[in-house]
């Protein structure tokens, strides 16, 4: 796979981005959506519209949220369809399990 876009700059995301953050909070870390929107509110938040990996792997949209306790507490999404799926890393803890 060969990466062929214009543009590698990030955007910041858009309110329905910022809601699917919010639900996957709510739905996957139990938090209430109140709280979930604080976290929102107060991450770091840059969305990528065409990344994609220099081999098999990913194309499309991703988004990488750095939460606000530390630079080095972050996330990085992508989406299937129309859901949106936290990308494993080994051995870190996120700032939502916290």
């Amino acid at each position: 796979m060969t990466c062929t876009h214009s543009s590698q700059a990030p955007r910041v995301p858009d309110a329905d981005e910022k809601m699917d953050l919010v639900v996957w909070l709510a739905r996957e870390q139990g938090h209430t959506r109140e709280d979930a929107a604080d976290l929102v509110r107060t991450a770091f938040i840059a969305v990528y519209d065409s990344y994609c990996t220099d081999c098999r792997g990913y194309a499309g949209r991703l988004m990488s949220v750095v939460w606000c306790g530390d630079p080095s507490a972050f996330d990085v999404f992508t989406w299937d369809g129309d859901d949106l799926v936290c990308r494993d890393r080994d051995q870190v803890t996120r700032p939502a399990d916290r």
